[in-house]
């Protein structure tokens, strides 16, 4: 089995810094499980690690699709793995880096095979589905899937159209909903998983994201929209709707006040995070501390000793 170090938790909880510390010390390579920052332009409002941040560690799966372009899980562990031969090939530690749970699940205990469906069946329902949250509203479509799959809803935002059309999309085409696939056993793949995950306390997460929405809005995140829209990047697209953009679009139309923009973002990243955190809390991990209270060391102490077990 391969080792592979994952560095997971809640959004600003402080894991890409941790995650490129411990690469340096192993002589490794990152790859970014984070669904938002695979979307080329979107570098402020998703918090890409930054040039210099990339210049001490090389990382993989940042900027690779098109904001117009969809991306999900499978292809994320498809992605993902093809990276982690590489990198085993060439000797080097794997640091998997992310807050995106269901991506570091896909990879590490694949869920299941998606079903073969006809493609034009798929683009049917699609629009169907995205008619319906136009005239209705997206919270529509969340309650529908409640209705038909209460722990996948449970565990996503009503706005989060891309995620809860998939699910709604598989029920329709396939007859299944999500949790009944996911709870069927994958295929097993070849990675031993040292996880640790970072765990801060509630007000320092909640201060840690103020700041952080603050930083993005002075480091050019209403410049990055406009550019975005510009270039004729639909509001609608799947990229467009990661956290927070919606709010600084309306911000650019004058919709809404900076102040407003600010409360919403903050408001809507905590309900995130704290979904996040109860993610997390359910899952097995070597590791479960406070950013305060990680050592690198100690951490790099016992990878160590979790590789020796599988050479």
């Amino acid at each position: 089995m391969i080792p592979i170090l994952v560095v997971a938790g809640p959004t600003a909880s402080g894991k890409t810094e941790l995650a490129i510390e411990l690469a340096q010390a192993l002589g490794g390579e990152i790859i970014s499980a984070d669904s938002r920052q695979v979307y080329v332009g979107l570098d402020v409002g998703t918090a890409k690690p930054s040039r210099e941040q990339r210049a001490r560690v090389k990382h993989h799966l940042i900027d690779i699709v098109s904001p117009r372009e969809r991306y999900n899980a499978g292809r994320f562990a498809r992605d993902a793995s093809a990276v982690i031969g590489a990198l085993e090939q060439e000797g080097k530690a794997v640091v998997l880096c992310g807050g995106t749970g269901l991506y570091l699940e896909a990879l590490v205990n694949p869920f299941f095979e998606v079903p073969k469906l006809p493609e034009e069946e798929k683009i049917r329902v699609r629009r169907q589905l995205s008619e319906k949250a136009s005239a209705q509203g997206r919270a529509a479509l969340h309650r529908e899937l409640a209705g038909i799959d209460s722990q996948s809803a449970a565990r996503l935002h009503p706005n989060d159209f891309q995620r809860i059309s998939r699910a709604l999309e598989l029920y329709y085409l396939s007859g299944r909903t999500m949790t009944e696939l996911l709870s069927v056993p994958g295929k097993q793949r070849p990675y031993a998983p040292f996880t640790v995950i970072l765990n801060p306390e509630r007000e320092e997460l909640k201060e840690s994201i103020s700041q952080r929405t603050e930083r993005m809005l002075e480091g050019g995140w209403v410049e990055e929209v406009e550019s975005l829209l510009a270039s004729g990047t639909d509001p609608g697209a799947p990229g467009m709707q990661s956290l927070g953009y919606r709010e600084v679009i309306a911000l650019i139309r004058g919709e809404i006040s900076r102040g407003g923009a600010v409360d919403a973002i903050n408001r809507k990243t905590w309900q995130y995070a704290r979904r996040q955190r109860i993610w997390f809390d359910r899952k097995p991990a070597q590791i479960k501390a406070g950013p305060k209270a990680l050592s690198a060391e100690r951490i790099v102490s016992l990878w160590h000793a979790h590789c020796s077990s599988y050479c």
